[in-house]
C-alpha cells in the first residue's frame, strides 16, 4: 500500500532537501540537494508548503 508523505522526500536518499528547476527540452524538475539524484517533478513536490524561491 502507497504512503502519502506530507513532505516531499528523495526516493534514493530520503532527504527533504530538494530544488524545483526548469528545463526547456523537460518541463519542471525536482533534484535532491544531498545526493543529486533529480526526477521530473511530481502534484507533491508543487503542493508543499516548504517550496522557497531564489529569485536570480
Amino acid at each position: 500500500m502507497q504512503q502519502v508523505l506530507d513532505i516531499p522526500e528523495c526516493t534514493i536518499c530520503h532527504s527533504r532537501e530538494l530544488e524545483l528547476f526548469f528545463n526547456k527540452g523537460g518541463g519542471l524538475y525536482v533534484q535532491c540537494d544531498e545526493c543529486g539524484f533529480s526526477r521530473i517533478a511530481a502534484n507533491e513536490h508543487l503542493a508543499s508548503d516548504l517550496i522557497t524561491s531564489d529569485n536570480r
